[in-house]
């Protein structure tokens, strides 16, 4: 049995191979919902700096720096105080 709950194999039409395969054997994902709107929240650990400036996000902490660019995704960003 394979992780995939059958044991069975067929004739592969991909690539004109003879040996079993288990491509077609996977179960397919559920068509997912599209999202419209989600927010998250993060905490910032002290001695850690957060700047966002266009979908630019740069991460400063006691390890170093980390840039991360995210124009292409359809997302906001923005720093929020969380009063505490």
């Amino acid at each position: 049995s394979s992780q995939f709950g059958s044991s069975r194999s067929h004739a592969c039409s991909f690539g004109g191979s003879h040996t079993p395969c288990r491509h077609l054997l996977r179960p397919f994902p559920a068509p997912a919902m599209k999202t419209l709107v989600q927010e998250e929240s993060l905490k910032v650990p002290k001695g850690v700096k957060i700047t966002i400036k266009a979908k630019m996000v740069e991460v400063t902490g006691k390890h170093g720096t980390l840039k991360r660019d995210f124009k292409h995704l359809p997302i906001e960003l923005y720093l929020a105080n969380s009063g505490h």
